[in-house]
């Protein structure tokens, strides 16, 4: 290997290093500062969290993303309203904005220069909102768009099944996927088939909406009044991650007996804390 090539890799190696140890005390900072944010530390991994996080500094509000409830639809609204008659619009049809922290105008917790983020936000007065879903329904979409469609977050259960985390061809079956599932705590679990009570740290954060997936056209008209945006100025309503006409088969083609009662108890939180019965829906 080449003098430089060698230089070069020991730079990498050290930055990774310094940036590791530089955000590892950014943290224990926060942690020592907040008791808000041990708690919900303590609860889902920080990278989770930082990315959950929407804050608009403009219109006070933070929306907690809980995926498969709509959040894509709701985060290229908010970012719309966030960047209106300013001097930097954005396309709020393209992903890489409203899913990436690098270019989305909503800010995450780590760029607030608060000391104690979490605190920081409830002292202030900002507004939490957020959306759940059928515990059900959201884990087949899960299913669905992640594991059949072999996107990377597939890899968390292949590394539980004790599989190649680089095969993504690897067929799952929905049997499989879900008994891999209950078998992970709350805090192993991807974002995307969490426990919602969790993923939105409902008993750390005081909410001002939850709306619900299952009544998504209405509760998401009242985000907006909740925020206090005339109707006349509300965003549209887009749905960019519907299903496609042929994947739309219900609960019953999916869940057995056995595998609606291990979800439900898996999930007994979620279905008790929002009201969703043991039966499944249509």
């Amino acid at each position: 290997m080449e003098i430089n090539q060698v230089i070069k890799r020991a730079k990498s190696t050290i930055g990774g290093w310094v940036y590791a140890a530089a955000e590892s005390a950014r943290w224990n900072s926060y942690k020592l500062r907040c008791p808000r944010l041990r708690a919900a530390l303590a609860r889902i991994p920080a990278g989770d969290l930082v990315y959950a996080m929407n804050v608009s500094q403009r219109y006070r509000y933070v929306y907690m993303d809980n995926p498969k409830t709509g959040c894509s639809s709701l985060k290229s609204a908010l970012v719309e309203l966030e960047t209106r008659g300013t001097e930097n619009p954005v396309d709020c049809y393209d992903w890489t904005v409203f899913h990436s922290s690098g270019v989305s105008p909503l800010q995450r917790i780590t760029r607030l220069g608060a000391s104690a983020p979490l605190s920081f936000l409830v002292a202030e007065g900002y507004r939490f909102f957020t959306f759940v879903r059928n515990p059900y329904t959201r884990l087949l979409s899960g299913y669905r768009d992640k594991i059949v469609k072999n996107k990377p977050q597939k890899r968390h259960i292949l590394r539980v099944m004790g599989y190649d985390i680089a095969d993504l061809q690897r067929p799952i079956s929905f049997a499989e996927f879900v008994k891999a599932v209950v078998r992970q705590t709350d805090y192993e679990m991807n974002p995307h088939w969490r426990v919602q009570k969790v993923q939105i740290l409902y008993e750390v954060l005081d909410y001002a909406f939850v709306g619900r997936f299952e009544a998504y056209q209405r509760d998401f008209y009242r985000v907006f009044e909740l925020l206090g945006i005339p109707q006349e100025e509300t965003p549209q309503l887009r749905h960019l991650n519907r299903t496609k006409e042929g994947e739309r088969e219900g609960c019953g083609q999916y869940y057995t007996k056995e595998l609606q009662a291990m979800v439900y108890e898996r999930y007994r939180e979620d279905f008790e804390t929002f009201g969703y019965g043991y039966e499944l829906p249509d």
